[in-house]
Formats: structure tokens, sequence, C-alpha cells
């Protein structure tokens, strides 16, 4: 019988953390530190709404939603976010909004962590996901093989 392993939630206060280090799924940097939200480089994402397409600086500050963006998007809209660089859809596949059903989107932070968030413009549902060092082990196992340690 295999040991499910132990889940910690952690409530972090808004404001406590800051993401300075995020990118897409092939690895573009997506941070913009020529835009600036609360003295800190911002994150700088491409979206499409009902076939209009904008960009975005979100604000790097977990927990705040100070963003920034051209054209303005309503209160209630449900954007997709995509990397301005590459163009890799930022929608995590059949992730869901716990509060209002909208899609997720996911930003990769370093050492496997994300952040996840309601593509919902007002919703605010976001979690930071950490990785556990049994998780990275297992990451690595998978990707390389046993053999490859043999």
């Amino acid at each position: 019988m295999s040991k499910k392993p132990n889940r910690i939630e952690i409530e972090v206060p808004e404001g406590k953390i800051v993401v300075r280090h995020a990118h897409c799924p092939t690895g573009c940097d997506l941070m913009d530190p020529d835009v600036t939200i609360h003295d800190h480089a911002s994150i700088h994402v491409a979206f499409e709404i009902e076939g209009q397409k904008g960009r975005i600086h979100l604000d790097p500050v977990y927990g705040s939603h100070d963003n920034i963006s051209a054209p303005e998007v309503s209160k209630g809209s449900v954007v997709h976010f995509s990397c301005p660089h590459c163009g890799v859809s930022l929608e995590e596949e059949d992730a869901i909004c716990a509060d209002c059903s909208a899609p997720m989107f996911m930003l990769h932070l370093p050492g496997g962590n994300f952040v996840e968030a309601c593509e919902r413009n007002g919703c605010g549902r976001h979690r930071l996901r950490i990785v556990s060092g049994e998780q990275m082990m297992q990451r690595l196992f998978d990707d390389i093989g046993q053999d490859s340690y043999l």
C-alpha cells in the first residue's frame, strides 16, 4: 500500500510574496522590468477576449490585482492568456475556477512551483503551489527514468 503524501496549506496574507521570476510552459521570461507595479517588475502576458487581442501587465504582488491592460478588460469578462513571446497558451488544461467556473491559467515559477489564477477579470481566485522535495524527486525519476541512476 502506497503512502499518500501529506498536504500542507498555508494562508499567505496579501502583499507578503512578490513574484520575481515567472515563465511560460516553454520557458520564455514573462517578467517586464520596464513596467513596474508597486516598484516591482510586472508579469507581461498577452490576452484575447471575444476576438480582440491585447497585452496585460499583471501585478507581481501575490494577492494584489493592480493590473495594467491595453485595451481595458471589463469586470466579469473571461480572457484567455498566452505568452507574449512564443504565443503558447497559459490556460491550465481541465482546470476550472472553484468560485466562478471560468478557466484557470498558470504561471511557472522557479523550482517547479507555480501560481494558478482565474481568467475572469475581477474573480480574484488564485493559488500558489509549492512542489515538495518528494514531488520534485518523483518528477526527476519520471523525466529521466530510474535506469539513469544505475
